[in-house]
């Protein structure tokens, strides 16, 4: 079948670009192909598929994901308000974020979230990093998880960072 390839491959890139936080719209979209040739590549429905259409697929990079940003540094700023008292269910009800979306991303089940949950995250921690929260026992469970507080960032956004001036628990 000239000009048309099998769709192992694409199948393949495309669950990268799923782990990466892309959607399948969001594929089809960047790629310029309709909606339902994802779908269909990924149910396997079609066998090949056009090589403008795979090769507009596989361009795509991973962390190119639009409109998307790593997840650590607001993980680590809700983690940093939680030892401080505040929440998380608040943080989320405080940055318009549902709370079964506030549980995946405490869970890790994502790796890139949208920029707009990323800045309503950043916008409730700067309000909030420096006062006490309301909640004790959220306290307690932030010590027991070993949470680190804000003032131990100096980049709460780089992965490869590691937090300054906090001791090891005796064991």
């Amino acid at each position: 079948m000239a000009g048309f390839v099998p769709t192992g491959r694409i199948i393949s890139h495309i669950g990268t670009l799923h782990k990466a936080g892309w959607t399948n719209g969001e594929i089809a979209d960047a790629a310029g192909v309709d909606r339902r040739t994802i779908h269909n590549i990924l149910h396997e429905y079609v066998a090949h598929t056009h090589r403008p259409t795979a090769d507009s697929i596989l361009r795509l990079r991973p962390e190119d994901a639009p409109n998307r940003v790593p997840i650590i540094g607001t993980v680590r700023r809700i983690q940093a308000l939680a030892v401080m008292g505040w929440p998380i269910s608040q943080i989320g009800e405080l940055a318009g974020i549902r709370g079964t979306q506030v549980n995946e991303l405490m869970a890790g089940r994502r790796k890139r979230i949208p920029r707009k949950q990323a800045e309503a995250v950043d916008r409730v921690f700067r309000e909030r990093w420096m006062q006490p929260g309301p909640n004790v026992r959220t306290r307690t469970i932030a010590a027991r998880n070993g949470w680190i507080p804000a003032l131990a960032w100096d980049d709460i956004d780089n992965p490869d960072e590691q937090p300054t001036g906090m001791r090891k628990a005796a064991a």
